[in-house]
């Protein structure tokens, strides 16, 4: 792939063979995916698996891959790869994942929405963990360096620690949906409650709260360490998550992030004119700059560069994922726990919950083939985007 309207990455990394790639799922998100592993120096997709044979042979054309599998259980046996990518609708997912650490694959990152209960959350852990496996979920907002550059900020002591965290979600925003979308927003809410567990929430949702689907929750989720979060499901004129510290504020959008520190009070209390605005202290994220290069390859986005360099760090420096999947897991039970807030009449909810069995379905594009959901001509128009003239 060129690099003449892209980020060139040719300078990052280390040395060494690039790591093996086995990519499971070559639709929408996987072809996503693969030009992401594409561009990262360190890393070569050498096999992919699908059992459409449309976007298998699509894939292999577009990427040049010749080792291609109908089943991940024969490119598992078949393979030595350093990192398996399953990309799949959120109902196979769970097996998926569970296969690649049974195979011996050092790494594994998958997208989200992981599952859709607790008990299937539960079991991959346990099976990833057992293994010792880096589990990564999802292209997240959490892989972001500006988040984790105000998180350093914190711990520092330059903005003091983390008191309470502020969720803005517009009425339509996140189509109606949590755990598919708006995981993001828990997922670095938890980043800056230092990933403590929780003790208790109180929540609601907008739909009926006796159905298992996916929609929208708003509530208060209180950390073990006395952290605050507050999920504003209504707030019409905010989207995106604001960080209180001991010694500033900073706000993001998840694409421009504004951060205010706090001078001395001029008297008892805090003022607004107190909190003086620091410009220019955490760069923009560039969420939005998704190019064509001069062959036609649509660059896939800053935060998949950064969620694709995420993995190859754990196997480069022997770091954690920055989002990883357990971390996926623990954002699932806050959510079924809001939702069962409003079932017991909003009354608080402590964690762990007991009953594993409890789910949230995701909604039918992100739980099944979405070629099922969208229709056959919709999905290649979507299929397309992904290069130019593809011949």
């Amino acid at each position: 792939m060129a690099a003449s309207t892209m980020p060139d990455m040719s300078q990052e990394g280390g040395g060494g063979r690039p790591y093996r790639v086995g990519l499971i799922g070559t639709g929408i998100m996987g072809t996503n995916h693969g030009i992401g592993y594409m561009l990262n120096p360190r890393t070569e997709i050498v096999a992919v698996a699908d059992s459409d044979s449309q976007n298998l042979e699509r894939f292999s054309r577009r990427f040049g891959i010749t080792s291609t599998y109908a089943s991940y259980e024969e490119m598992f046996s078949l393979e030595t790869l350093d990192i398996a990518a399953p990309i799949l609708p959120a109902r196979p997912n769970p097996d998926a994942v569970i296969a690649a650490a049974r195979a011996g694959i050092p790494a594994v990152f998958c997208e989200k929405p992981i599952c859709d209960s607790l008990e299937e959350a539960d079991r991959m852990v346990a099976e990833i963990n057992s293994r010792g496996v880096s589990w990564a979920a999802a292209d997240a907002m959490r892989n972001l360096p500006q988040f984790w550059q105000v998180k350093e900020m914190a711990d520092s002591g330059e903005l003091g620690p983390v008191r309470s965290i502020n969720i803005y979600l517009g009425v339509g925003d996140g189509r109606g949906e949590i755990w598919g979308a708006n995981c993001q927003d828990l997922s670095v809410a938890r980043l800056f409650a230092d990933d403590a567990d929780v003790d208790w929430v109180v929540g609601w949702v907008r739909g009926d709260p006796f159905d298992d689907v996916d929609q929208a929750m708003g509530g208060y989720i209180r950390f073990e360490n006395g952290v605050e979060c507050f999920i504003n499901m209504r707030a019409e004129s905010m989207r995106g998550i604001e960080i209180v510290t001991e010694k500033g504020v900073m706000f993001s959008d998840f694409n421009k992030f504004r951060l205010w520190k706090r001078t001395d009070m001029k008297g008892e209390t805090p003022q607004i004119d107190d909190l003086v605005e620091v410009t220019d202290a955490i760069p923009e994220a560039g969420l939005n700059e998704m190019p064509y290069d001069e062959r036609g390859w649509r660059y896939p986005g800053n935060r998949m560069r950064e969620s694709i360099q995420a993995i190859v760090d754990c196997l480069e420096l022997g770091v954690p994922p920055r989002c990883s999947g357990q971390n996926m897991a623990k954002v699932l039970e806050i959510i079924v726990a809001l939702r069962e807030s409003h079932r017991r009449g909003h009354a608080p909810v402590k964690l762990p919950l007991e009953d594993r069995s409890l789910r949230v379905e995701p909604l039918p594009y992100r739980w099944i083939n979405r070629r099922e959901v969208f229709g056959t001509e919709r999905y290649e128009e979507l299929m397309s985007g992904h290069i130019k003239e593809d011949g």
